[in-house]
């Protein structure tokens, strides 16, 4: 199964805000993995498994109603699609087996 999107996918904002913006997401959890789970390159280009973890936590917050709202916002800032958008066109499923590089 594949998604319906184009990767990687261009920031909106710069490398170094959409960095601090995915840092102040209000989840410890979602702080530390962000350093692991959150790649962009230097020419701003987002890759699949990025945009599937950004977007997980916006589904779901991990349990935190105001972690996935915020982690939408963050979303609908930095992508050049919507969170909304996103969720019409990628299966929240098929994103949680791609959100990490190397998975399925």
């Amino acid at each position: 199964m594949k998604s319906n999107i184009a990767y990687p996918m261009n920031l909106t904002v710069g490398v170094e805000q959409a960095r601090k913006l995915v840092e102040q997401i209000p989840h410890g959890t979602c702080r530390s993995a962000a350093a692991r789970h959150w790649n962009v390159a230097d020419d701003g280009s987002v890759p699949e498994e990025s945009i599937n973890w950004l977007f997980c936590w916006a589904k779901t917050g991990m349990g935190s109603r105001t972690a996935a709202q915020e982690a939408q916002r963050v979303f609908n800032v930095i992508l050049p699609v919507t969170f909304a958008q996103y969720d019409h066109l990628v299966d929240h499923e098929y994103a949680r087996l791609h959100r990490y590089a190397g998975d399925a």
